[in-house]
C-alpha cells in the first residue's frame, strides 16, 4: 500500500463480495474513517453474516483499491455452509 502524503496513512477502498455458483450474492464496502491504525499497514476482519445463507458452497472474495498507487489486490477463498 501506498502512503497518503496528506494524512501519512494507507489510503485504500475494501470491498467483500460473497459469491454463490459464480454469482454475486452480497457486497459489503469497508468503512475506513475514522479508524485507528499505526499508519504503516491495515488490518481487515469483518463477520460475514451466514445465517441466511442455505446450506452449500460459496466464494468470498477480498478486493482492495490502493488510491495512492492505483493497484487493485484481490483475494478469493471458498467456504461451505452446513446448516
Amino acid at each position: 500500500m501506498g502512503t497518503d502524503q496528506t494524512t501519512l496513512r494507507p489510503s485504500v477502498d475494501v470491498q467483500y463480495v460473497l459469491t454463490k455458483d459464480g454469482k454475486e450474492i452480497g457486497r459489503q464496502t469497508e468503512d475506513w474513517k475514522d479508524l485507528a491504525d499505526n499508519g504503516q499497514s491495515i488490518t481487515l476482519a469483518r463477520l460475514i453474516n451466514t445465517t441466511n445463507l442455505a446450506p452449500g458452497q460459496y466464494g468470498l472474495e477480498v478486493r482492495i483499491n490502493d488510491r495512492v498507487s492505483g493497484q487493485t489486490l484481490k483475494q478469493a477463498r471458498d467456504f461451505t455452509v452446513t446448516q
